[in-house]
């Protein structure tokens, strides 16, 4: 059973990793706990680590390979989150506050907002209860004896522990969580910015990139230099091919264009057959010079498995002079294309 969740974990994302091997740290855990109050004659204790343990493989054996098929971790987040409470609640009123059990209870304050998949409702009732529950132990422990006395170096020792093993769950949970935060914000930078099939940046990158640029022209007014590419006669290739075929010359052209130029050059795909290329302070020479390296590189280099496939580009550039817009440089690239289209396609035009 064991073996067949970690086979199938592999093929799981980040969250449901972590939660297993978080369950697995916890049981672990609970079970040195175990040997612990039996060192320190407190059957009932040990007895509780025992129930504890018990949760914690019913978490990972019985409802492990459902929750990978359902995607619904809400019973195990339950039944988690009323033993840590339940736990922390007997264990201080057996052992009192200087134990230190009561600090497994305040981590149920903050990790509701760690899930996501949590609603308010739920976030709402699970800290409210756990800050009554922390409050009213507090109030207990000032005016009660706990129900078993330790010796003072036990306690004490108890406390520290719990202490540490506190702070690093708290942690261990912010460590993930921000890998996790980054993950997604990296995951819907790519799913905005780039295009799902060349995986090439698109027109939104480039608008939200001279936006930027526009912003702060006056300590950056560096000319840039664009190259508007074509895909000659695509249509033809649709038609042979399919639209698939289409897609693979597409994927294949995006490659040859992003292997071949530096790495502080933009490639993009602006649309359909069409990529735009951004080069950071580009002059009219180094814009011509790229234009026919890469015109002639394309000619040269079959586009898909069948050998005989080979397309052409048209490429249309243009340079900006200082403070001249994207705009205003795009559509005299634009012209460009449009006059090498014009006198015959696979040409390279710089105005």
């Amino acid at each position: 059973m064991l073996s067949e969740i970690l086979e199938r974990l592999k093929h799981e994302n980040f969250y449901w990793n972590i939660g297993f091997y978080a369950l697995v740290v916890a049981g672990a855990t609970h079970f040195l706990f175990i040997l612990l109050f039996l060192f320190l004659d407190v059957p009932l204790l040990a007895l509780l680590n025992v129930i504890s343990v018990g949760v914690y493989l019913y978490c990972i054996f019985g409802l492990g390979l459902k929750t990978l098929d359902t995607k619904d971790e809400s019973l195990i987040g339950w039944l988690v989150y009323f033993e840590l409470l339940g736990h922390g609640i007997i264990a201080t009123l057996f052992l009192g506050l200087e134990s230190g059990f009561q600090y497994y209870i305040y981590t149920l304050v903050f990790i509701p907002f760690f899930v996501s998949t949590y609603t308010v409702k739920i976030r709402i009732f699970r800290v409210l209860t756990a800050i009554i529950v922390i409050l009213l132990l507090e109030v207990w422990g000032h005016h009660n004896t706990p129900f078993i006395t330790l010796k003072s170096e036990y306690i004490e020792s108890l406390h520290y522990m719990n202490l540490a093993l506190v702070l690093i769950i708290i942690a261990v949970i912010s460590y993930f969580y921000t890998i996790n935060e980054n993950i997604y914000r990296d995951a819907l930078f790519e799913q905005s910015n780039t295009d799902h099939l060349t995986k090439l940046y698109n027109r939104h990158y480039i608008n939200e990139l001279f936006q930027n640029r526009r912003v702060r022209r006056e300590k950056d007014p560096a000319s840039f230099a664009l190259l508007l590419l074509d895909v000659d006669y695509f249509k033809k290739i649709n038609d042979s091919y399919g639209h698939r075929g289409g897609d693979e010359v597409l994927v294949k052209l995006a490659n040859v264009l992003k292997t071949n130029v530096r790495r502080s050059t933009i490639v993009s795909r602006w649309g359909g057959e069409e990529f735009l290329i951004v080069l950071e302070e580009g002059s009219f020479a180094q814009l011509q010079e790229l234009a026919e390296r890469l015109r002639m590189i394309v000619e040269k280099t079959p586009m898909m498995d069948d050998p005989e496939l080979f397309v052409t580009m048209t490429l249309g550039g243009a340079v900006s002079s200082k403070d001249e817009s994207f705009e205003t440089v795009f559509a005299r690239a634009d012209k460009a294309l449009y006059q090498g289209k014009k006198s015959g396609r696979n040409k390279v035009v710089i105005l």
